[in-house]
């Protein structure tokens, strides 16, 4: 009989310290899931942030200093799997395709950020290479014929006329490449998508 006590109190233990663990399994589960779509409801933000400003700047015509960069990381990669079963097919399209096209815009406006510093320094290079020539130009001339004043005006325009009159060169394929990815992709934090993941994220209250 003892046996048999102790053979039922071994079992009941098992049974009790089998169901802690699967608890405390299911609770860290839903834990890192809550803490993973606030990392992703703050990375959405940012990015449409960033897409914000990008968008404004192609609007303006003023993309001299465009933000290149949308995601600081890719957690979407990361933690997608965790929401599967939260999303139906709509969901998982409109987060797959922010993130595609968010990654193409930020390569474009990149491309658009090292085409303006490239023109800007070769700009630089030149105007540093004419203003040379203008002083040597000068000091090659006998005293009596130099004229200081000239080398003055022309480094004024150089270093000033040049920016006022002067747009740096940028492919409209580039332009043309982040307007087609902005006309397509769409805000999540507003949607119902986004609504879903601010539930799971305990943040829709």
């Amino acid at each position: 009989m003892e046996y048999f006590f102790q053979y039922i109190f071994s079992g009941i233990a098992t049974i009790v310290t089998g169901t802690v663990a699967i608890a405390i399994y299911f609770h860290q589960k839903r834990n890192n899931k809550i803490q993973a779509a606030r990392v992703l409801l703050t990375e959405i933000r940012t990015a449409e942030e960033q897409i914000g400003v990008i968008r404004e700047k192609i609007i303006t015509g003023d993309t001299s200093d465009m933000p290149n960069s949308v995601f600081q990381t890719n957690n979407w990669k990361k933690y997608a799997h965790l929401f599967v079963s939260n999303f139906d097919q709509d969901d998982l399209k409109l987060i797959n395709s922010f993130y595609d096209y968010g990654e193409l815009i930020e390569e474009f406006a990149k491309r658009e950020s090292n085409y303006f510093w490239i023109a800007t320094e070769e700009r630089a290079r030149i105007t540093v290479q004419m203003i040379a020539r203008f002083v040597d130009e000068e000091f090659h001339k006998i005293p009596q014929e130099r004229d200081t004043n000239n080398i003055e005006l022309k480094k004024q325009f150089f270093n000033v006329g040049m920016d006022n009159h002067n747009t740096p060169y940028s492919p409209k394929k580039t332009l043309k490449g982040i307007e087609n990815r902005l006309s397509k992709i769409q805000t999540i934090t507003t949607s119902s998508t986004g609504a879903k993941l601010k539930k799971l994220a305990k943040l829709d209250k």
